[in-house]
């Protein structure tokens, strides 16, 4: 009888046995058909302080169920999932496709770790570390290079500046464009792809080419004039210093106050004809030489005989005419002439001699002592 007894109990444990150690290996192969995974083909990136970057995110669930969506990102850092046109914070479904918009402040420096945790079915999650490099930022993100930064020419040409605007950061960006010339200059700046817009867009690591037009006044002096571009997008600026060097121009102009070209004067006598000489060129004039081309015998003189005028300027001067003793009564031309470095202008004068009033006392005086001898005579002689 006990024999039998502890044959049942034997029995009774092998079954009690099996049954345990057949529970765990059905409650993995469960575990093992139920998955949730979070991916993104790129999952480390560079980007620029102030931009954003987008990652898009797989997320697989099986069984299919809904799956919640958290995002852990630096304090500072702006983070939003997007789906279907919407903001989400969960998912439904085996297969579905998000993305992450993650936006870097401005003044994020080194690199930004953000983490993608997904809670699903049966309390299964999954995490997605990304990592973001913060790259660039500085003054030199954003570069203005002249190929020629300084010009020379006269005040009749116009200055044409090629410069490259390099967007050295990651991401597309539109710059607007300013310009500053001197007062009374015409400037502008344009893309060269296009001459009338004043904003250009850039992509990120590449370069336009930004052509800048100063058009100065006709009548400036010379000197070295400075013409700043600038620009600024994205929460850069960059700027561009230019220069224009305008060389001097010689025009000496040679007038009568009033435009009178007319004088007149006795032989022998001196008259002072007021002549004006004007700079009309952008450079000064420095000892300008006054002559003149009279008739034979006659004299010209000038007081001064030479002047200085600043450019635009104007000085006076007097031409003092002296015809010969013996210049009969009548008309003269005289050439007035101002010469400096090889630019010259003259004026041509009509002088008028004048019969002087001593020759008409004379003509009276002989008429009164031919009139008192032809009453003598017919007084002495008129009685016989």
């Amino acid at each position: 009888m006990m024999s039998l007894l502890r044959f049942f109990a034997c029995a009774l444990a092998a079954v009690l046995g099996l049954t345990a150690a057949s529970a765990p290996a059905y409650a993995q192969a469960t575990d093992a058909q139920a998955m949730l995974t979070l991916s993104t083909p790129y999952p480390s990136v560079v980007v620029e302080p102030g931009g954003q970057v987008s990652f898009e995110i797989k997320v697989n669930s099986s069984p299919a169920g809904r799956v919640g969506l958290d995002v852990d990102a630096p304090k500072g850092w702006k983070s939003t999932l997007r789906g279907g046109g919407f903001v989400v914070s969960s998912v439904y479904g085996g297969r579905t496709d998000v993305t992450l918009d993650v936006t870097v402040p401005g003044d994020a420096k080194g690199t930004g770790k953000v983490t993608v945790t997904a809670t699903g079915p049966g309390g299964l999650r999954a995490r997605l570390p990304l990592s973001l490099k913060v790259r660039g930022g500085g003054s030199g993100s954003v570069k203005l290079e002249a190929e020629f930064a300084k010009l020379t020419g006269k005040p009749t040409d116009t200055f044409e500046y090629n410069v490259t605007l390099r967007n050295e950061t990651a991401r597309k960006t539109t710059y607007a464009l300013t310009v500053q010339g001197p007062s009374g200059w015409n400037v502008s700046a344009n893309p060269t792809a296009q001459q009338r817009a004043t904003t250009v867009t850039v992509d990120g690591g590449a370069s336009e080419t930004i052509s800048v037009s100063a058009d100065p006044p006709d009548n400036l002096t010379a000197g070295t004039y400075p013409i700043r571009l600038g620009v600024s997008g994205g929460g850069r600026e960059a700027v561009a210093e230019l220069a224009a060097e305008i060389t001097g121009t010689v025009e000496v102009e040679l007038s009568t106050p009033d435009d009178r070209l007319n004088a007149s004067g006795t032989s022998g006598d001196r008259t002072r004809v007021p002549v004006v000489v004007t700079n009309k060129g952008s450079a000064p004039l420095n000892g300008v030489t006054l002559t003149g081309s009279p008739p034979s015998g006659w004299e010209v003189t000038f007081e001064p005989s030479t002047v200085n005028i600043e450019p635009q300027r104007s000085a006076r001067v007097n031409a003092v005419i002296t015809p010969s003793g013996d210049a009969v009564t009548g008309d003269y031309m005289v050439t007035l002439r101002a010469e400096k470095d090889g630019q010259s202008s003259s004026v041509d004068i009509r002088y008028t001699v004048e019969t002087s009033q001593w020759w008409g006392l004379v003509g009276i005086l002989v008429i009164l002592l031919v009139a008192g001898g032809l009453w003598y005579v017919f007084r002495v002689y008129g009685r016989r």
